[in-house]
């Protein structure tokens, strides 16, 4: 009877493993989305809210301005960005993906 629960729990695990990083990484998407609108709008506290988000509590002020390095996943965006000139859109796209799913794959 342990053996049997024992496997039902790993068998469980691996599905959960599996498919347990698609909703994360879809908020993720569409939190990134809605950057954009986020920093054209008045709101402080939205901006606030999501620059904790993408840089945690490290921000520095420096000359009048928050800096700080993204946490993962948000670095891979910054990465991306860096990298728009050098590569092809669709290969840019296709590594936020990988890396991301990774992310996501390993925190489920």
């Amino acid at each position: 009877m342990h053996e049997k629960k024992s496997s039902e729990e790993k068998i469980q695990s691996l599905e959960q493993r599996r498919t347990g990083w698609v909703e994360p990484m879809e908020n993720w998407i569409k939190e990134a989305a809605n950057l954009p609108q986020i920093a054209r709008e008045s709101n402080l506290f939205r901006k606030k809210v999501a620059a904790k988000e993408i840089f945690g509590s490290n921000l520095i002020l420096a000359a009048r301005e928050a800096r700080a390095t993204p946490q993962k996943p948000w670095r891979f965006l910054q990465i991306a960005a860096e990298k728009t000139a050098k590569i092809s859109e669709s290969l840019i796209l296709v590594g936020i993906y990988d890396q991301a799913r990774t992310f996501f794959q390993n925190s489920a």
